[in-house]
């Protein structure tokens, strides 16, 4: 099997399994003294067929020789990974030769501090997938220098859209340029695909997010303009702004409608609304913010997107709240009075498991769906007294639910919510065995949770969490947000 190994600074790092990268020291690879790499910025990976690296949602991106990357990412030997456009470390397979790090001029290194000039006229060639990359990163300018033999020095910058910006509407973009008398024409491209052309100052272009419509996913894409002599030499690319894109006016893939609610109700349940991917991402973002502990997730995987939006039509059934409402105060006494939990845990659960309908389901009983045997074995319903998981109440499913994600939650998980949920069903000394075939770093969810079993309980959870709290959006006119139930236990 091939090694891997990756180098910062004069430190090599060999990749056994992963290495987490970020601006903390719990980090594999620490960076504290930048202030751009984030906390648990990103990861790289060992898997069957190489090696990976994935950005964790980092604030200021991740990029491999240059070029951004957007969740995970397959590298090959010698490829500079770049944090938050200021650090670097080098991925390379024991017995390869790679380049060094301080070969390239800009980069952050031990390596002596060059002039602007010299990193301006610097060319480097850094080994990558598809072959060698010709080009020299000026970090002062935050843009990216092509080797050519063109006497141009033109420069650019892009001044709007800003980054993180989200376009609904046609949009101007706005390019300030230097010493341009030399420049033919400027390219303007999203994510690598040329949409615009400008001939002459100033360089200006419209992007119409309706002409894109397969952008409109809930992912940044990336906003270029490369610079052009009469030679049609590529002489100057500017650093690229990241974008999202939405359009209501778009006819939106399939997949995007939720699907018919509740099967049992005689006219199929409500009828569903359009909610797009990128909806699906900032709720999911939502959902993660209300539980404690400050995890850091991303939850901005488009497959995982995906299956939350699938999986939702499940949970679009205008009786839930009314059901939830009955064992408001059996849950919160449960969950948060007794075992000190966050108090959405138990009302996501139950969404998630019975819709919160209690009748028993072969041997699954109450609404957490458990069985008597697994509760039994563990002394969960020892606080039960007379009173069984199928009662009418609720207060035995609720209470032996509590105690044993108490057991999961701050006995296996150390307070993490999220890996907890996916885990539901597994005694404690298993939740501890997956645990431990668990990175170090688990910010990235999706990427993470390989196990189909896990996967299927953390779409769940987010699905059915997500139509609880915003019933509106999902055409649930009468419904009201799981929120109003736990609130006064938080």
């Amino acid at each position: 099997m091939l090694e891997g190994k990756v180098r910062s600074g004069e430190k090599e790092f060999p990749l056994v399994g992963s290495l987490s990268l970020g601006r903390t020291e719990d980090n594999s690879i620490s960076f504290p003294d930048d202030s751009n790499v984030s906390r648990n910025h990103a990861q790289i990976t060992q898997q069957p067929d190489g090696f990976y690296v994935t950005d964790l949602g980092s604030s200021n991106g991740t990029a491999v020789n240059g070029i951004p990357i957007k969740g995970q990412h397959k590298l090959q030997n010698g490829d500079f990974i770049i944090l938050g456009n200021s650090s670097t470390v080098v991925f390379s397979i024991e017995g390869e030769e790679v380049p060094e790090l301080g070969d390239v001029a800009g980069l952050s290194t031990a390596e002596p501090e060059l002039t602007e000039d010299e990193k301006k006229s610097n060319k480097v060639m850094l080994a990558g997938g598809a072959g060698a990359l010709t080009l020299a990163l000026a970090v002062g300018a935050g843009a990216f220098y092509f080797a050519s033999g063109s006497a141009c020095q033109a420069t650019a910058q892009i001044l709007s859209p800003e980054p993180g910006d989200t376009i609904t509407q046609p949009t101007d973009i706005e390019v300030s340029a230097n010493n341009a008398g030399c420049v033919s024409k400027a390219v303007f491209t999203i994510d690598g695909v040329e949409f615009a052309t400008a001939n002459s100052e100033p360089f200006e272009a419209s992007i119409d997010p309706n002409d894109h419509p397969d952008l409109a996913d809930g992912f940044d894409h990336v906003l270029s303009v490369v610079l052009f002599d009469e030679n049609g030499e590529r002489i100057f690319e500017p650093a690229p702004v990241l974008l999202a894109f939405e359009s209501r006016k778009v006819e939106p893939p399939a997949n995007t409608t939720i699907a018919q609610g509740n099967s049992n109700s005689q006219n199929g349940g409500p009828k569903g609304k359009e909610v797009s991917l990128i909806e699906f991402q900032q709720m999911s973002q939502q959902l993660v913010k209300r539980f404690s502990g400050n995890f850091a997730y991303n939850v901005s995987n488009k497959d995982f997107l995906k299956e939350i939006q699938k999986r939702s039509a499940e949970y679009v059934d205008e009786g839930y709240f009314d059901r939830a409402s009955q064992y408001r105060d059996a849950i919160n006494i449960a969950f948060v009075r007794e075992q000190n939990l966050d108090a959405p845990l138990g009302f996501y659960l139950a969404m998630s498991r019975s819709k919160f309908d209690p009748k028993k389901q072969g041997a699954d009983e109450g609404l957490f769906r458990m069985t008597n045997e697994f509760v039994t074995a563990n002394s969960y319903n020892g606080v039960c007294g007379a009173e069984t998981l199928s009662d009418q109440s609720q207060n035995c499913a609720a209470k032996a639910a509590a105690l044993y994600m108490k057991s999961i939650v701050f006995g296996v998980f150390e307070g993490d919510i999220i890996y907890s949920a996916a885990a539901f069903g597994k005694s404690p000394a298993d939740a501890g065995v997956w645990k431990s075939s668990l990175p170090a770093n688990r910010a990235d969810v999706w990427n993470t949770i390989k196990t189909p079993q896990e996967r299927e309980q953390l779409v769940r959870f987010f699905a059915a969490a997500i139509v609880a709290e915003n019933p509106q959006k999902f055409g649930l006119k009468n419904a009201r947000p799981l929120s109003e139930l736990y609130r006064l236990a938080m």
